[in-house]
């Protein structure tokens, strides 16, 4: 008894993985490397083989949180003496005729059904960041160049008085300090450039503000995302 339990601890990580994997990568841009090459058996299991495609395909399902475990040897042979064990006591479930009893049956069927619907809605995520993507695409390089063309603005960058620069930079300290009081701050001098750049880039928006009309609909926004308590601010640049 206390064995079977050892080994069913040893198997949490590939039983729980591909359900977690399924549900909780939703949005994740960030995959495993795994190998191109032909399908190859790493492992037989009885009459059941485990092949390289079962392997890569249990270290895509891992969730962010295991994603070093996949980047070493160790950590993938890891994985693979858990799907051994899972295939063994999957082949022990069979033996004994799990798979012919109605509830065991019905429970299949419920959870073939979710992980379809979850595949649909996956996919229609997909739909709609590539229905978005192009935007994306354009909005990013515009704000890049400009960005650009800004920090070589040396002009409006001389502009800017030291005693604004100094007054971002105490401001930044001090919210630093407040967030973590054991955190260094960097010196005013190696990052008095990037808040000059910061303050021109406030300007601007500054300007544009007076030259576009801005209207937020603060009711909307409240009855659709304010919560019993009101959110704390991480940055208020409205002043």
């Amino acid at each position: 008894m206390v064995r079977t339990k050892q080994i069913l601890l040893a198997l949490v990580l590939v039983l729980v993985v591909g359900f977690v994997g399924s549900c909780g990568k939703k949005g994740s841009s960030e995959s495993v490397p795994v190998s191109s090459g032909k399908v190859e058996t790493l492992a037989q299991v009885g009459e059941q083989k485990i092949t390289t495609s079962d392997l890569e395909q249990a270290l895509s399902n891992l969730p962010e949180s295991y994603r070093a475990v996949a980047m070493t040897t160790k950590g993938k042979r890891q994985i693979l003496d858990n799907l051994i064990k899972k295939s063994l006591l999957v082949q022990e479930a069979q033996t004994r005729g799990y798979q012919n009893d109605e509830a065991v049956k019905n429970r299949i069927k419920e959870f073939q059904a979710q992980s379809v619907e979850r595949i649909k809605q996956q996919i229609a995520d997909l739909q709609k960041r590539l229905g978005s993507l192009d935007k994306q695409v354009y909005e990013n390089v515009l704000l890049t160049e400009l960005n650009d063309q800004l920090k070589q603005d040396t002009q409006s960058l001389k502009e800017i008085p030291d005693a604004d620069v100094k007054g971002y930079y105490d401001d930044y300290v001090r919210k630093l300090k407040l967030l973590n009081p054991a955190a260094q701050a960097p010196t005013l001098t190696s990052v008095s450039d990037q808040i000059r750049a910061i303050l021109v880039e406030e300007d601007l928006l500054k300007e544009l503000e007076k030259k576009h009309k801005v209207t937020v609909q603060e009711n909307t926004f409240r009855q659709r995302y304010a919560g019993d308590k009101d959110d704390v601010v991480i940055q208020d640049n409205s002043n």
